[in-house]
């Protein structure tokens, strides 16, 4: 594990090297871990960043991206002169109101996932009351079931990464998490797992995602040319073929 650690932190440190070099054709976004979204290790760094270069490349800009945990990856995007923003944000008023928004590059589906021996059923948000649920420190996990964190109606605990939390879940120190349904499978798939964890079929949320560009002119400039190449992209063919591309090689 610390060597896995050890590399990740070196690719991320010579990424943010690179940032260092003037080039008025770049776009330098700061961005997280989050296979199969993105990932410094993933195939083109992960669908996501895959989406984002590609419509970067069609709006005549190269995107350079560098990882961080999710909260440093926020800090830097927004205030950072290393960088013109970050990505992938879900939508919510309060981000498009902090930084110009891209529309829509992709979809995040989030539910409960727990094990498939202590399964927790639910109808409506009130039920998972009853449940202390995984959450990850700085996302967001829907208007509603925020709203029940925030009304202290919905008690969580904190992880730093998916990945803290899936490892949580399946060492049976958590009863459930919240997460989304690629990034669960994903992770599995990479374990080997195919059957201590369920995904409960009620989604808690459907969000979009998108590129959180700095509340500047000129992220405003770079933002604009990003959604009018993002409306001549088929996002859909983009991500088929790159999931087409990773799993080939089972």
């Amino acid at each position: 594990m610390r060597k896995k650690l050890g590399v990740g932190l070196l690719l991320a440190l010579l990424a943010t090297c690179s940032l260092a070099q003037s080039d008025s054709k770049l776009i330098r976004l700061a961005t997280l871990e989050w296979p199969p979204f993105t990932g410094l290790l993933l195939p083109k760094e992960g669908v996501t960043t895959y989406i984002a270069s590609t419509v970067a490349k069609a709006a005549g800009f190269r995107l350079l991206a560098a990882s961080f945990e999710w909260t440093k990856t926020v800090e830097k995007g927004e205030k950072s002169p290393d960088f013109e923003g970050y990505f992938p944000e879900y939508f919510s008023q309060e981000r498009e109101a902090a930084c110009h928004l891209s529309q829509s590059i992709g979809t995040s589906v989030l539910g409960v996932a727990t094990l498939k021996s202590a399964p927790i059923k639910w109808a409506k948000l009130s039920d998972l009351a009853a449940y202390r649920l995984g959450v990850v420190d700085g996302y967001l996990n829907g208007e509603e079931f925020d709203a029940a964190i925030k009304d202290k109606r919905q008690a969580v605990e904190l992880g730093t990464s998916d990945a803290t939390n899936i490892a949580k879940l399946r060492a049976g120190k958590i009863r459930g998490i919240v997460v989304d349904k690629n990034v669960l499978d994903y992770t599995l798939y990479k374990l080997k797992d195919s059957t201590s964890v369920v995904f409960n079929p009620r989604p808690l949320a459907r969000l979009t995602l998108h590129v959180c560009f700095k509340r500047t002119p000129t992220g405003l400039v770079m933002r604009d040319a990003f959604d009018a190449a993002l409306k001549q992209t088929d996002l859909a063919k983009l991500e088929e073929a790159y999931f087409a591309q990773m799993f080939s090689v089972r």
